[in-house]
């Protein structure tokens, strides 16, 4: 596994990659926004403003993570690698240089919040959702 900072050119690669993590960890979330809308997002939100790494494997990407004035706001691994220690290592890289670090995680997402508190992580407030684009209830 090699992790590097992505750049421009793979916003679509991290569009890609979270819309299928995402259909895959949480079917139950609503589909709020086409392929492109979510290339979009990649394009001006996230890579232009926040810290994202990428883990590759074989030349693939296997997954990233995106950081932003200490907010962990994506961190997604491919289906294929899950369990496989691409999360613990690109949460590694990223808690690298910050001493807090917080993050929000849908309630219903067993297996995420199994993963944050296994790595330090407590739950310090829950929400209803009503402030998350899905309307989802949450964990900060």
């Amino acid at each position: 596994m090699i992790i590097t900072a992505a750049s421009p050119t793979d916003a679509k690669t991290l569009a890609e990659l979270h819309r299928v993590c995402r259909q895959k960890a949480m079917p139950w979330l609503p589909e709020l926004h086409s392929p492109e809308e979510d290339l979009r997002y990649f394009e001006t939100r996230v890579l232009p403003v926040e810290t994202v790494l990428i883990a590759w494997e074989g030349g693939h990407a296997a997954g990233f993570v995106s950081l932003h004035q200490g907010w962990l706001n994506h961190l997604y691994v491919a289906p294929d690698c899950w369990r496989l220690g691409f999360g613990t290592r690109l949460l590694e890289a990223a808690r690298s240089d910050l001493s807090y670090l917080q993050l929000w995680v849908f309630q219903r997402n067993a297996r995420a919040r199994h993963f944050y508190t296994t790595h330090g992580f407590c739950e310090f407030e829950a929400t209803d959702g009503r402030y998350n684009e899905e309307r989802v209830p949450d964990l900060r």
